[in-house]
């Protein structure tokens, strides 16, 4: 839709190449979706595959959600387990919240050298690659319904909560706009007469179907490529595990039936808002654009939808999308954060990066927000005026007191929101006091998080001085009660799910003497007191 995009060596394997927008050629070839929705049918993932996009955000290939996926996962401890949890083992809960062990399966191992006669131990190591491989938990079915689409949301039909505002809401009212003036009659296939690429003008397949990409060579989906592309969803197809069925996007017989499959997510509210800053002059959806970058700002995008391509440029005007009837502010996209995971309680200056931040009219420039969408527990999202905006870079500070958990982050102009990124926020650990009897430890502080009595599970008590790990009694998010053995040399630290603290405990220094002599000097004291 907006920009050339074009995908590499198979978009199965979820590997795009972001070509320039000047390398666009005219007229199209098969047009790239790059805007929240990749060309592609992501219903046969490998571990690879998954791995190519999500373990390192920073530079993935499609525009995924960044986000640090372990702490995503475990800001979810204690959260509920609903009815599309992908957790693996919801069974393992003592209440029905999410627990270490509802996703981690573990072993006890029998060790007789051990004082209980053994340990835990996970059931899969977790140096191999496959102790986090998503499709472990993530399930789909291989050839007909992705990951992506058998999640809550798209049961719910709440495709935007994912995609943004490149789809409008399916279950609102503005989607039910079928016809407009001058609007082609069946958008999807167009009446106009047949254009460069085979297909008629006035309708989407004239720049978004199957073929062979003339900028790169690569092959955008064969065949009938809205079809393929949705289909593949799995949504609504049978024996996908799908709660919807086909009534989602059809209610007519075909080709009648593409009017309602192609509005009820793509309609004038969100279509009227994509288009690149293709002459890179800092606004988007001028006069000036050149075609195919979009869906607005000349005459010919303008007519590949209206009025069959009839109309001449003299029926455009300069005015901006912000003001053409039924056009919302530009949608804007986010390529990147500067970070994908801040610590609670220390405020932080929050970089976006990407275009179509700052959209000025005539009249007076859309205000851009940044809105935080906490990902779990219903709270309201908080919206947040940046200090400084460009037409592709903001900057906003985010409070210091945001809650730890996962957010998604949103650039809104008007009513118009990006594809949201994913922000992390995790809790602060701080270790406030340390206080020792004997061996015993006795920490407070905060952040702490859950512990999970497994070997290498990264949460524990180590006596620094001493080089040794102490036997966790103990564990809640404040407070801790360690056996460190038979001396704590004084210096402790604890090391969590987000992170680890180190304080100097003074109470806890030893005298230097092994366990066993201060147990023989009570008794002697005590033994002689009662001569």
């Amino acid at each position: 839709m907006v920009g050339r995009v074009v995908s590499a060596a198979v978009v199965l394997l979820l590997f795009v190449v972001f070509v320039p927008a000047g390398w666009a050629s005219v007229p199209p070839p098969p047009v790239n979706q790059n805007i929240g929705i990749p060309d592609g049918v992501f219903n046969d993932l490998t571990m690879e595959g998954c791995g190519g996009c999500h373990f390192d955000p920073g530079s993935a290939p499609a525009p995924v959600k960044p986000g640090y996926l372990p702490d995503r996962h475990h800001l979810r401890v204690d959260t509920p387990i609903g009815s599309h949890s992908a957790s693996p083992f919801p069974e393992n809960s003592p209440d029905g919240t999410h627990k270490c062990i509802t996703c981690h399966a573990v072993d006890w191992v029998a060790d007789p050298s051990r004082p209980a006669g053994g340990y835990f131990s996970f059931a899969l190591d977790p140096t191999r690659p496959e102790f986090r491989n998503c499709l472990r938990c993530h399930t789909q079915k291989p050839g007909v319904a992705s990951v992506h689409h058998l999640t809550g949301a798209a049961q719910e039909a709440r495709c935007n909560s994912c995609h943004g505002s490149v789809i409008n809401d399916p279950n609102g009212e503005l989607w039910q706009i079928r016809v407009i003036p001058s609007m082609s009659p069946n958008p999807g296939f167009g009446d106009g007469e047949f254009g460069e690429t085979g297909h008629r003008r006035g309708g989407c397949r004239y720049c978004h179907n199957g073929g062979i990409d003339d900028v790169s060579g690569m092959m955008v989906p064969g065949g009938n490529a809205n079809m393929i592309t949705h289909h593949g969803t799995g949504l609504g197809q049978p024996g996908s595990g799908s709660l919807h069925s086909c009534s989602l996007c059809h209610d007519l017989a075909p080709p009648e039936h593409t009017l309602q499959g192609c509005v009820r997510c793509h309609a004038p509210t969100s279509l009227h808002s994509i288009q690149a800053d293709s002459d890179g002059n800092g606004t988007a959806g001028d006069y000036e654009e050149q075609p195919f970058y979009g869906h607005i700002g000349t005459s010919t995008d303008c007519m590949g939808c209206h009025m069959g391509g009839s109309a001449t440029p003299a029926s455009v005007t300069s005015a901006t999308a912000d003001g053409m009837p039924l056009f919302g502010p530009l949608l804007p996209e986010i390529d990147r954060l500067n970070s994908v995971r801040i610590v609670a309680g220390r405020p932080f200056v929050l970089q976006l990066t990407g275009s179509g931040f700052r959209v000025a009219t005539e009249q007076d420039p859309v205000a851009t927000r940044v809105r935080l969408t906490p990902v779990e527990g219903g709270e309201e999202p908080l919206e947040l005026v940046p200090g400084s905006v460009s037409f592709t870079s903001l900057e906003v500070s985010l409070p210091a007191d945001l809650a730890p958990g996962s957010y998604r982050v949103s650039a809104v102009n008007g009513a118009m929101a990006s594809v949201p990124a994913n922000l992390v926020v995790t809790p602060a650990v701080s270790i406030d006091s340390a206080r020792c009897e004997g061996g015993s430890v006795t920490i407070t502080g905060a952040g702490f998080g859950s512990h999970l009595d497994v070997e290498d599970s990264g949460t524990t008590v180590i006596d620094v001085d001493a080089a040794q790990r102490c036997t966790i009694r103990s564990w809640t998010d404040s407070m801790i009660v360690a056996d460190c053995g038979d001396t704590v040399a004084g210096s402790i630290r604890v090391e969590s799910l987000f992170g680890e603290a180190t304080a100097d405990a003074p109470g806890c220094r030893s005298s230097g003497r092994p366990r066993w002599w201060s147990i023989w000097s009570w008794w002697s004291s005590w033994s002689w007191s009662r001569r």
